[in-house]
């Protein structure tokens, strides 16, 4: 099984791309949104635009778009369970689970930097949602702003599901600031993300990022939001009083 998961993970993994969602209004600069566990087939690119605008966003918007599963494809034709959806689901959700995890570690690590020469504005923020930050905390780790014609401005992480440690040498590459907003009651974050992930430790998305370092601002949105839910746009509503 793990064999046949990491051939699944890599080598049938479809490559990320980055398309134009909306062009400038009247700033030349990017923002690269990034969405989050089983979202591939997701046309979200309007309610994204929508609240960015809504946020005061006037630059250029993009996707980076990358493979992070579906609902359907932790079902495997081979389970040896059959016909039985619920232990189905169960046993293959821990290893469709990991897939996604290495696919956002890779679609970051390996393609990002290389995704940002094909965004002609020299000004680039990203805003990363769930799984997301996590494809943009890979992929900036290697990102050195002296070897680069692309300035990198702001990085906004959105209920994040990766860990608090290693923003620090991204931050210091950037003109601007990293912004956690995080959320203290997010269940998916406390309960789901922890236990499917084999995380000992919680995730940004649920607490601050430790660091003494001046680009990193920790926001805590848990009474803004008062949910638990680990929705998109109930985040997206909450850039609206912060951005840009």
């Amino acid at each position: 099984m793990l064999f046949l998961q990491k051939i699944i993970g890599t080598y049938a993994m479809q490559k990320p791309y980055i398309k134009l969602i909306q062009a400038n209004k009247g700033r030349n600069e990017a923002l690269i949104f990034v969405n989050g566990y089983q979202m591939k087939d997701n046309e979200n690119s309007k309610l994204w635009s929508s609240y960015l605008r809504r946020a005061n966003w006037k630059g250029s918007i993009y996707q980076l778009w990358w493979d992070s599963g579906s609902e359907y494809g932790r079902k495997y034709s081979m389970s040896p369970l059959g016909k039985i959806p619920i232990l189905n689901e169960l046993v293959h959700s821990y290893p469709h689970w990991r897939m996604v995890l290495k696919r956002a570690k890779i679609s970051g690590s390996k393609y990002l930097p290389s995704l940002l020469l094909s965004i002609p504005e020299n000004e680039v923020s990203f805003i990363g949602y769930s799984l997301g930050c996590r494809l943009i905390h890979y992929g900036l780790q290697e990102f050195d702003s002296r070897l680069s014609l692309t300035s990198l401005k702001n990085i906004i992480l959105l209920a994040g599901a990766i860990r608090t440690i290693r923003w620090e040498k991204i931050a210091i590459n950037i003109t601007g600031k990293i912004y956690n907003l995080y959320n203290r009651d997010d269940d998916v974050l406390n309960y789901l993300f922890t236990h499917f992930g084999a995380y000992p430790y919680k995730p940004c998305g649920v607490k601050k990022i430790k660091t003494q370092c001046q680009n990193i601002e920790n926001i805590d949105i848990t009474q803004l939001i008062n949910t638990k839910s680990h929705d998109l746009e109930l985040y997206l509503k909450v850039l609206t009083k912060f951005f840009f």
